[in-house]
């Protein structure tokens, strides 16, 4: 009995592991438009709704920002605060989410200027 529950917890584990692994992929959007595309500057409500979900998330040092439109709603934020380092976001601000983006889809942006 105490095998069976070793057993099942150890796949638990496994099962739990293996799914934060691919987790961390998900994060990379394989859409090539989305390196191609030019970066603008935000438009209309798109400058305060992003700035606020910065502002939301805690992401500061943001004084300057372009965005690229992947899809309706969805953003690729280039944020800098010296015109020169620049950090990369994907940002949803009609559903309030952003994360950083990793390293693999951060190698394939360039920057804005």
């Amino acid at each position: 009995m105490k095998k069976w529950i070793l057993i099942i917890i150890g796949l638990i584990i496994a099962i739990i592991v293996l799914g934060n692994l691919n987790n961390e992929n998900s994060n990379v959007i394989e859409d090539e438009r989305t390196y191609n595309t030019l970066w603008r500057e935000p438009i209309g409500d798109e400058f305060l709704k992003i700035g606020k979900l910065m502002v939301a998330n805690g992401i500061k040092g943001c004084g300057e920002y372009h965005v690229k439109e992947v899809t309706n709603g969805e953003y690729v934020v280039a944020c800098t605060r010296d015109g020169k380092n620049w950090t990369y976001y994907v940002a949803w601000p009609n559903t309030d989410k952003i994360y950083r983006t990793n390293e693999e889809m951060e190698s394939k942006l360039t920057p804005p200027r």
